[in-house]
């Protein structure tokens, strides 16, 4: 398991939050997010890539805004990798071979980056397991739903429809994987977690991962952070060629010059 030391960044405003580390898990680009990339189907393979990479920097930005310094992402993508790096986080390279498929190599990439933070960083209490699409996760919620979890061993905030987990926050002394996927809500409170919120009174922006279209559009009318604005906003930019492919490749410098450029 190769790690990439982050680049430092601070925010005067944040409240610190040096006992908890945020992990969080993001499959190779080509691969990620393939219901997102089928219920958008005018999306092109960029377009498509450029936003699961966006979705996961506006998460991480609010993960930093609220205090959260120390951030694991863990990835077999080395564009991933390289993205979370500069903007701060420790990148983890996951590229096994024998690994398993699906959730079970989520909840094992969770498990690994997990132990590697529980190594680098003794002294932390809470590993806070977030999704990495959340384009419109907040640095207040995040604060408040880290605030509503303290003194407990676990605890878990479901998405919008109540099945899934969004962020899973875990005592340091609890290395097993995790049980995200299909049923994962329920599943983490067969473990002993609390759910956080079980009237989905609060928190959103918390809750709207993104796996179609419709929950995309959900998150647009909460508001989304830049990254995920930007490659938007330039999707939805026209062209000025005339001719299908330079427009692609006219699009395709645009959204990269935004991301560089973040």
């Amino acid at each position: 398991m190769d790690a990439m030391e982050p680049t430092s960044h601070t925010d005067a405003g944040a409240t610190r939050s040096g006992d908890v580390v945020a992990v969080l898990a993001v499959k190779r680009l080509a691969e990620a997010k393939s219901r997102l990339a089928a219920s958008r189907g005018r999306a092109s393979d960029g377009l498509h890539r450029d936003l699961v990479l966006a979705m996961l920097l506006d998460t991480m930005d609010a993960l930093r805004q609220a205090g959260v310094d120390r951030i694991v992402v863990i990835s077999p993508d080395t564009k991933v990798l390289t993205a979370a790096h500069a903007a701060g986080a420790t990148s983890v390279g996951e590229d096994r071979i024998a690994q398993p498929i699906g959730a079970d190599r989520l909840n094992q990439a969770f498990a690994e980056a997990s132990a590697l933070a529980r190594r680098r960083w003794p002294t932390m209490r809470t590993v806070m397991l977030v999704q990495a699409d959340l384009p419109a996760a907040t640095a207040p919620s995040m604060r408040a739903v880290i605030d509503a979890a303290r003194g407990l061993p676990q605890a878990v905030l479901t998405d919008r429809n109540g099945h899934g987990t969004t962020v899973l926050l875990r005592g340091r002394g609890i290395t097993e994987p995790p049980r995200f996927g299909p049923g994962s809500a329920a599943a983490h409170r067969a473990t002993g977690a609390v759910e956080l919120d079980p009237q989905h009174r609060r928190w959103p922006d918390l809750r709207t991962d993104v796996d179609t279209a419709a929950d995309l559009d959900a998150a647009q009318l909460l508001g989304v952070g830049r990254h995920t604005a930007a490659v938007l906003d330039g999707a939805r930019a026209p062209a000025p060629a005339t001719n299908g492919s330079a427009q692609s490749e006219t699009a395709t410098k645009r959204l990269r010059a935004t991301r560089d450029a973040s």
